[in-house]
């Protein structure tokens, strides 16, 4: 399956306005959603984005996951690709310069971004 950053914004987001005793979880998702949902939620929990617990399972199911809060790399992160007009600019500019979207260069991309507009 391959990384798709809106879903990424998206349950990051998701995550950010959950209430302290709440957590976000497969069951929040719809069934032709689950795989790319779990799939989402181990990266971002892998990548230190946030904190949570990874159910790994035998067989091919989706996997379980309950994400509970961002971590301070992920407040950093999200921060910086919140802003829907900034979320596109990123993904526009990254796009045709040719490159890869990866997490490094759309931190790189928003903060040159930011920057450039408070020149």
């Amino acid at each position: 399956m391959k990384r798709n950053w809106e879903t990424v914004r998206s349950m990051l987001l998701a995550v950010e306005e959950l209430e302290p005793t709440k957590a976000l979880s497969l069951s929040d998702y719809e069934q032709d959603k689950k795989y790319e949902a779990s799939y989402h939620a181990k990266l971002l929990y892998e990548a230190g984005l946030v904190n949570g617990t990874i159910s790994q399972t035998l067989g091919n199911g989706p996997v379980h996951f309950t994400l509970r809060e961002l971590t301070w790399k992920g407040h950093e992160f999200l921060d910086s690709i919140r802003n829907k007009n900034l979320w596109e600019k990123v993904k526009s500019t990254l796009s045709e310069k040719g490159g890869a979207m990866t997490f490094e260069l759309i931190k790189t991309a928003a903060a040159s971004l930011v920057k450039s507009s408070l020149d």
